[in-house]
């Protein structure tokens, strides 16, 4: 389904160059967008051959009013709309949840009243639950948050150091003890980011 896209995972500062970039995929660029910038903790972009064609946050810039502890926010998820109907926001969707688990907070997602593909799905996920409503600007929207479940699905998951890496060294004369590499040795890791399970889809509309 991703055989020509490229999911990366930062966590470094968003540095002017690349805000430009991303700024072309969201319809509204304000003080609030530039605020989850400088408090992610994750971000999570899509390209295809080079182009960007997704991104997602993961952040603590978060006005909802959430009575989570340790809250932080999936958030600020765009696709492109001729790459819509793919799955991608599903996928990305699965990264950030992973993130937030393993980083030992309460990830929560904010939805609009208005979408209501997605939060029927949120009313239908065991991974999620509604904690409550509130209203922005008018419009009704929906706390979920991550439940134990989630945090089930996160553990179960293939861990990177286990399935992901691979050790490529220079055959030598004399063995090398598996705890100790010589100093002349120079690995390099091939490293494959764990993507997870779709499970914790997003319907796309």
């Amino acid at each position: 389904m991703f055989e020509n896209l490229n999911f990366s995972l930062s966590s470094l500062c968003v540095l002017p160059e690349q805000r430009e970039e991303l700024a072309q995929l969201y319809p509204v660029i304000d003080q609030r967008w530039h605020q989850k910038l400088d408090r992610l903790s994750l971000l999570v972009t899509v390209r295809d051959r080079g182009t960007l064609v997704a991104a997602g946050l993961v952040h603590d810039s978060i006005v909802a009013p959430t009575d989570s502890m340790n809250a932080v926010e999936l958030g600020s998820m765009a696709v492109r709309p001729e790459y819509r109907r793919l799955g991608i926001r599903q996928h990305v969707t699965s990264l950030r949840l992973e993130h937030a688990v393993r980083s030992g907070k309460t990830p929560i997602i904010v939805i609009d009243a208005q979408n209501p593909a997605s939060w029927a799905f949120y009313e239908r996920s065991d991974l999620w639950e509604r904690e409550r409503s509130f209203e922005r600007d008018g419009q009704l929207k929906f706390i979920y948050r991550a439940t134990q479940a989630a945090k089930d699905w996160v553990a179960n998951l293939p861990q990177a150091a286990q399935d992901c890496v691979e050790i490529i060294t220079p055959v030598t004369a004399a063995p090398t003890p598996a705890y100790e590499l010589a100093p002349t040795l120079q690995p390099s890791l091939a490293v494959t980011l764990p993507f997870g399970d779709q499970s914790p889809a997003i319907p796309v509309i």
